[in-house]
């Protein structure tokens, strides 16, 4: 890209951040932290396209459009992205925020389980990603959000498939960012902790159940719970998108709520302080 390039790309990311008439695209609305995602981008002046397995049987959201798309199938994030663009035109912003937690130790993991849970939340990321890139890229416009977690850089005993998945997400989206940033496109990183949601009723078990960790599984379902039931409020996480999406000169990363201090104390505790506060935190020894 040459200097005038350049220019006018930084030109048209200081007039077009404003969410007004923006058609935007959310995944996984049927409830929690999607659901008030779109719903807050609706206040504020997107035109909103909320996505469920089955939109027929969703809950309306105020000022958002329901479409029915599955992410783990390639036909169905085609289908359902020509038909928003077919009724609104170029898709300007996409959160990606479908997804699910699986509990299990990695042993009692099986490769078929590690599949699914791959499936949604990476590569339904991906083929998500891949459905609008294009059209963003030619129009030279354009950001991504993709939901991530503290578990995106911070290990999850119990639930490491899922901890896995938003690994592969965090350095997806960086990479990202660096390919698709000349061309007026930028993809970025929301990391919640803990939030009020319903994840625990979404989620799934590992269907092997090994006694050798039964206790400390307990121990981490019981503190998962905990967590969500005492989490933050889904509203920050909103808040926390919208401002990827609208500002002048993003940071890749938005760490909310307690995610905020435990972003900084895994940048800055010496690794084997922070091993031992991990496994006190999850109650390991």
């Amino acid at each position: 890209m040459n200097p005038a390039e350049s220019n006018q790309t930084t030109a048209s990311w200081h007039m077009n951040t404003s969410l007004a008439n923006k058609t935007t695209l959310v995944t996984g609305v049927s409830s929690g932290i999607g659901r008030e995602i779109a719903e807050y981008l609706a206040e504020r002046g997107a035109r909103v396209f909320g996505t469920a397995r089955n939109a027929q049987s969703a809950t309306p959201i105020r000022g958002v459009e329901l479409v029915s798309l599955d992410v783990t199938v390639d036909a169905s994030v085609s289908a359902a992205v020509q038909s928003i663009v077919q009724k609104a035109g170029p898709i300007h912003f996409v959160v990606n925020n479908a997804g699910y937690g699986l509990m299990g130790a990695l042993e009692e993991t099986s490769l078929d389980e590690a599949r699914q849970q791959m499936e949604t939340n990476f590569f339904g990321v991906l083929r998500v990603t891949n459905a609008v890139l294009p059209e963003m890229r030619k129009g030279g416009f354009g950001r991504f959000v993709n939901i991530s977690s503290v578990v995106g850089f911070l290990p999850s005993p119990y639930m490491g498939m899922y901890a896995a998945s938003k690994h592969a997400l965090e350095a997806y989206t960086e990479t990202l960012d660096h390919e698709v940033r000349r061309f007026g496109v930028r993809a970025l990183l929301v990391e919640p902790s803990f939030t009020k949601s319903k994840i625990n009723h979404s989620g799934k078990d590992a269907e092997i159940a090994l006694k050798e960790y039964a206790v400390y599984r307990m121990r981490m379902k019981q503190a998962v719970e905990e967590g969500v039931e005492n989490g933050d409020d889904p509203r920050i996480v909103a808040e926390a998108v919208y401002q990827a999406l609208t500002a002048q000169s993003p940071r890749l990363r938005y760490p909310v709520g307690n995610g905020v201090l435990l972003s900084r104390m895994r940048r800055f505790i010496p690794a084997g302080l922070f091993d031992k506060i991990s496994r006190k935190l999850f109650k390991l020894d």
